[in-house]
């Protein structure tokens, strides 16, 4: 081989490298939000520390090879004066053969015993560093419901945690096969349907994480992501006490109107009352019953298990972590959501995109009441006659009606949504049958109709003299 032949062909290949090898090396950079180099936790540093063990293991094994691979191809080339016989055979050579077996089997070891050692020891948090928080993460497409055991606190797509606490992620699948990644404080695990997996990690400094879903799930999956906010554990726990609290009086005109528009259009998906303790514990259960009724009518249903907004007016994010929340990007995402997400189940399912019903000022309006949805202040002294004890019982009980986005599923005519139109319910039943239906519904299932979709917890969260308000509401349709 002649060496000034071999550069003018290769210099079109050089020149090819240049550009690219800055932007490979820009991956490793520390500072980037889903860099897994620059750790933020216990989990990660050992996971880090281990990958560069096994990179200069790699580095050192690729440079001996190649070294020798380009020594071979230059010291035994083809010259002008070769007579064409074979060079010398080494078959049979029981020194080297021995060698290349041994020294690949102590490699391996030398990767493998640290890495099974990693793996049993981070197998769970430790059970000697302080309390373990727990936490209930479960998959959808394509987004994240959160929940924490005992806490009575749901919330989606941004995952509060203590700053220098372990946490306890166990985590599930809904539908389709989803990895779980947080590149700062853990590596990634793979949640698969009808399993149970379990992730332990620690952040130890405040500040938001980057999450991904890294498994791919369908449509929207490159941006099925979120936030993991590690607080300092003062704010965490305030953060905790917060979500416990009732919303905050809502003060714009829009975000009144908005209320209204809410409870008709959005209310049959998306849960904003989980403050209430009952309402939290039943979460699980009513997102259960929506995607019974989704799969079983695919084409016809209007309804599918969408993310939690309570309080949503505090988050950050908007679109499963995708855009920062605020009334612009609020109001495109309502007006039109598969320009910002591609594939997300809302614009597809929901009957105002169907029907295509929402004004502008409608949109304007939503937002406005999603942005003022607010825990009230610690200190705040809480009316719990949710407005409604003026007037007479039947206008009380519109008002529950409405504060309880019971029209999300079911018209005040004969239009069927998700339950049955309400017109004429006096005649179906007394007030035993209709108290019944309010506070057991699953006691008795209308043939047709999907179970476990209505919320049991109204017997809890509706006090006597609101559920007598609206029986009389209801028995005047």
């Amino acid at each position: 081989m002649n060496p000034r032949r071999f550069l003018p062909q290769a210099r079109p290949r050089i020149a090819f490298l240049i550009p690219v090898v800055p932007v490979i090396l820009a991956a490793c950079n520390k500072g980037d939000a889903q860099s897994t180099f620059g750790t933020n936790g216990p989990i990660a540093d050992t996971q880090a520390d281990l990958f560069i063990f096994i990179f200069w293991i790699a580095a050192v094994v690729f440079v001996l090879v190649e070294g020798a691979l380009i020594y071979s191809v230059i010291r035994f080339r083809r010259r002008g004066n070769d007579d064409g016989s074979l060079p010398a055979q080494i078959h049979g050579n029981n020194k080297l053969e021995v060698i290349w077996t041994i020294v690949p089997v102590i490699i391996l070891a030398a990767i493998a015993v640290p890495t099974i050692i990693t793996i049993y020891d981070q197998d769970g948090p430790p059970s000697d560093q302080g309390p373990v928080l727990d936490v209930t993460v479960r998959a959808h497409q394509w987004w994240w419901e959160v929940e924490y055991p005992g806490e009575d606190v749901v919330t989606a797509n941004e995952i509060h945690i203590p700053v220098g606490q372990w946490v306890n992620f166990t985590l599930h699948s809904d539908d389709v096969l989803h990895s779980f990644w947080v590149p700062k404080l853990a590596g990634k695990l793979d949640i698969i349907p009808g399993d149970v997996r379990e992730l332990a990690m620690r952040a130890d400094d405040a500040g938001f994480y980057f999450g991904q879903c890294a498994e791919f799930c369908g449509e929207a999956h490159a941006k099925m992501r979120f936030r993991v906010k590690a607080d300092e554990p003062e704010e965490f726990q305030a953060w905790l006490d917060s979500m416990r609290r009732p919303p905050v009086e809502l003060v714009s005109s829009d975000a009144i109107a908005g209320e209204t528009l809410y409870a008709q259009n959005c209310s049959s998906c998306h849960s904003n009352n989980t403050w209430q303790g009952p309402n939290a514990r039943n979460e699980r259960t009513r997102l259960a019953g929506l995607r019974t009724a989704f799969l079983g009518d695919i084409e016809g249903t209007v309804v599918y298990p969408a993310p939690n907004l309570t309080h949503f007016g505090t988050r950050e994010t908007l679109g499963a972590g995708l855009i920062e929340l605020n009334q612009a990007n609020l109001e495109k995402w309502i007006a039109d959501p598969d320009d910002v997400k591609e594939g997300n189940r809302m614009k597809d399912l929901a009957t105002p995109y169907r029907n295509r019903s929402l004004s502008t000022d409608d949109v304007r309006q939503l937002a406005a009441y999603l942005l003022e949805l607010k825990p009230v202040a610690a200190d705040a002294v809480i009316d719990t006659d949710d407005g409604a004890t003026g007037g007479s019982a039947v206008e009380r009980g519109a008002a529950v009606f409405t504060a309880n986005g019971c029209s999300g599923c079911h018209s005040t005519g004969d239009t069927r949504i998700v339950g049955p139109g309400l017109a004429g319910l006096s005649s179906r039943g007394d007030d035993a049958y209709i108290r019944e239906s309010i506070t057991a519904p699953n006691a008795v299932i209308v043939e047709g109709y999907p179970p476990s979709v209505m919320p049991s917890t109204f017997g809890t969260t509706l006090p006597p003299d609101q559920i007598d308000d609206l029986i009389a509401y209801l028995k005047s349709l």
